[in-house]
């Protein structure tokens, strides 16, 4: 790794979403020096080939895992200019805990949260019980919620009468946990989004199932247009679960440009 000079600010980007990549690789460019944290080995591939200070592999599991990480730079590497969160929407714990860590270190913090998208062809749902409003009495009903949430959303349409399926990561924890999960394992399918981005796999297994209906997370990017675009055009149910309300006294930002001045302007507070 090529040595920098010590004035070029440091930025500690926490990833977890398609945006990751895209905002190191542009911040890189832009004269940052980064260290990455992603939660496996196979998160950091995409990050392998970029100029990076440090990636950092395995979930950061407790406060003082966070303050570890944000103290020991102040020690070797003059410190972090920002923290930043690029983690998935619905990733409530570990914002909870990187906001708290940094507000008592005096670390400065940014959260970037995808805008959402004011599409109508859906049903929002605050939290998976709420199915239980709707007629799903043999449906075939295919579940899209990751790994974590898939068996509170199997549970709730299974009770509302729906015959349940699902689309799960190919990872080996989202396959595990399905396969401890009670969902029937006829009825689920492991894909990788990066190979089926245009949605045919996905719309082969609606085909092949005969879904009438689709559950997924209103976590914003590709993976949630995905769906929307594929109930539009053929003519499905789309419930959503809302995603979590945005954290008092966080600074959040919607966009790389709005990232990017924020950034610049932290030196000037």
């Amino acid at each position: 790794m090529g040595i920098r000079e010590k004035c070029q600010p440091h930025l500690w980007l926490l990833t977890g979403t398609g945006e990751g990549h895209l905002f190191a690789k542009s911040l890189l460019q832009e004269g940052w020096k980064i260290t990455v944290s992603v939660v496996s080995i196979r998160a950091s591939i995409p990050y392998e080939k970029l100029n990076l200070e440090k990636i950092l592999t395995g979930a950061l599991i407790t406060e003082e895992d966070i303050r570890d990480v944000i103290l020991n730079s102040r020690i070797h590497q003059n410190g972090f200019h920002c923290v930043v969160d690029l983690t998935h929407p619905f990733a409530i714990r570990i914002t909870r805990s990187i906001s708290k860590v940094c507000q008592e270190l005096g670390q400065p913090f940014i959260r970037y949260e995808r805008a959402i998208d004011n599409i109508s062809n859906a049903f929002l749902i605050e939290k998976f019980s709420d199915l239980r409003n709707y007629d799903l009495k043999n449906k075939s009903i295919l579940l899209a919620v990751g790994v974590r949430h898939l068996q509170e959303a199997f549970i709730f349409s299974r009770n509302s009468g729906a015959n349940v399926y699902a689309r799960v990561l190919a990872n080996p924890e989202s396959i595990r946990k399905t396969l401890s999960s009670s969902i029937q394992k006829t009825n689920f399918a492991v894909l990788n989004p990066s190979a089926s981005s245009n949605g045919e796999i996905e719309k082969a297994l609606v085909r092949k199932w005969k879904i009438d209906g689709v559950i997924c997370r209103q976590s914003g990017g590709r993976n949630e247009l995905l769906w929307h675009r594929i109930c539009l055009s053929m003519g499905l149910n789309l419930w959503m679960l809302e995603r979590p309300s945005e954290y008092k006294n966080i600074n959040s930002v919607d966009s790389y440009e709005k990232l990017i001045i924020r950034l610049k302007s932290i030196s000037m507070e």
